[in-house]
């Protein structure tokens, strides 16, 4: 994170998909200062395929693609996860996870719905 903490994240609704309460979607992130994969390489955006569970309010990291330079470019490595190793992650109040939970799952993405 840059030392303002700040980095950004992107989406977009056609990159959605709902099977009943799961919801997938792909996050890009883009980071200010360079970033450390679990292995040590140094990495500057990267793209996560994330899965929301709507009614259990968690989540888990399916697919990671890591790029050494920012817009997504220079070289690239993955981390695909075993779906039956992946723990959920509790869904935490007040953060940017919450917040991107909330407009996958559809319950505050544009603030109250017509009824």
């Amino acid at each position: 994170m840059g030392a303002d903490g700040s980095w950004a994240a992107f989406s977009t609704e056609h990159q959605l998909k709902r099977a009943g309460h799961l919801v997938t979607a792909w996050l890009r992130q883009e980071y200010p200062e360079p970033q450390r994969t679990a292995g040590g390489d140094p990495y500057s955006s990267d793209v996560e395929k994330v899965q929301y569970d709507c009614s259990k309010e968690q989540a888990r990291v399916m697919l990671v693609i890591y790029y050494t330079e920012n817009n997504l470019a220079g070289s690239q490595q993955s981390e695909q996860a075993d779906l039956k190793q992946v723990p959920w992650d509790p869904i935490v109040p007040g953060t940017q996870s919450e917040f991107i939970f909330h407009w996958a799952c559809g319950t505050g993405s544009a603030g109250p719905r017509p009824g």
